[in-house]
């Protein structure tokens, strides 16, 4: 899906109120609007009555717990990823050394590859600046600093300015989840005891578990456990369940960008040998990217879905761009955008010098891989040349006979 517009709401260059409007996004953000709400009025009609601990445990930590969750759903799916502003440029003290830079991309105009001195560009957004660590977002359409994927669950992509609200909204999740196993425990425990009545009008009540004897009546022992087998107590027992370990390994699997400040995409583009370890690593150890704040230690605004706040002097140059207000609204043009050569697509005999830099494919969620490097191209080209070179001396051969 491309950027929208709907009335200023969406995910294009000049929305005032960032929101996917991804139809998959938007169905399932409301599925987990819908299971927390769900659970929510569920466990108050059928797990807490009668019971003075599982009150405790759903007003003192349910409640919460859920509303934290939801703040957290809302803020992710509502802030602005990371996304790269039109107009961006890249910070002034590594403006000389990106310009400096080859830079090797398809030539839509003459064919073949082009190389060119210059900053990074991304096509896709009109050609606008492309960060060392932005990744390009198929749904959003827009380019993402430290996007770590795309998730259906909030309705938006997980970059550097909305990273945290994801991990709240899972962590919290995971908490409800387990208070409201907590809730089903209590319930399955008091409602496996009876009291048995046998049948007489002068008859003693005799509490005990319950047995075969048709001579008795069974009967619960505490009130409210008539309605055990409700199949609405059976449905929230296996979302509960299947959200409980669901969240568990995202969990697991998101602790490692919060401990290594570094992204799912450039973890995976690290370990593959497609970008150095310095490339992507963090800018600064004074604080967590993930978290934001002023110490890179556990704080208390880590647990609250509260906007991140990076110190003024490392912004930039976490977000890899500069950009303010007075920016035109069009791709910066860097002085000296020339170019060094164009790379012809047909057939060549020659190979590129050893000491090309050698194009780097983005390793991009729902990207797909889009041309080749020079040497690929070129042996590709060779191996085109030999076949037609065969076929010219098979015909050769033939014509003198």
């Amino acid at each position: 899906m491309a950027r929208s517009n709907l009335c200023g709401v969406g995910t294009d260059f000049e929305c005032k109120h960032w929101l996917s409007l991804d139809p998959c996004g938007l169905i399932c953000i409301s599925l987990s609007i819908s299971i927390h709400v769900f659970a929510a009025i569920a466990s108050a009609f059928t797990l807490i009555a009668y019971h003075l601990l599982a009150q405790i445990l759903y007003y003192g930590l349910y409640v919460p717990f859920c509303v934290l969750a939801l703040s957290s759903l809302f803020m992710a799916a509502t802030t602005d990823p990371g996304a790269v502003p039109m107009g961006a440029r890249p910070i002034p003290e590594n403006l000389a050394a990106e310009s400096d830079s080859i830079v090797t991309e398809r030539d839509t105009v003459r064919g073949g590859l082009r190389r060119r001195r210059g900053i990074r560009r991304c096509r896709k957004c009109n050609d606008n600046y492309k960060p060392i660590r932005a990744h390009h977002d198929s749904v959003t359409g827009r380019c993402v600093v430290k996007m770590d994927h795309y998730c259906p669950w909030v309705c938006n992509a997980v970059g550097i300015m909305n990273h945290k609200f994801f991990i709240l909204f899972i962590l919290y999740t995971f908490l409800t989840a387990i208070v409201c196993l907590a809730l089903l425990l209590i319930r399955v425990i008091r409602c496996g005891f009876y009291i048995s009545i046998p049948l007489g009008a002068n008859a003693t009540a005799v509490a005990h578990t319950p047995t075969d004897d048709d001579s008795f009546e069974k009967q619960h022992v505490y009130p409210g456990c008539s309605n055990i087998s409700n199949p609405i107590v059976g449905a929230l027992a296996c979302v509960t369940v299947l959200f409980f370990f669901f969240t568990f390994c995202m969990l697991i699997e998101q602790g490692e960008a919060v401990d290594t400040n570094m992204s799912k995409i450039a973890r995976m583009k690290t370990r593959a040998g497609l970008a150095s370890a310095g490339e992507y690593a963090p800018v600064a150890k004074e604080f967590n990217e993930v978290f934001g704040g002023e110490f890179p230690t556990i704080s208390w605004h880590w647990f609250l879905p509260l906007p991140v706040r990076f110190p003024e002097w490392a912004r930039d140059n976490i977000m890899g761009y500069e950009w303010d207000l007075t920016f035109p609204s069009a791709p910066y043009q860097e002085p000296g955008d020339t170019d060094t050569d164009t790379v012809d697509s047909r057939p060549s005999l020659g190979r590129p010098d050893i000491t090309d830099p050698p194009l780097t494919v983005d390793v991009e969620a729902g990207g797909n891989r889009e041309i080749d490097t020079p040497f690929e191209q070129d042996s590709h080209n060779d191996v085109m040349m030999g076949s037609k070179s065969d076929s010219v001396k098979k015909r050769s051969s033939g014509s003198l006979k």
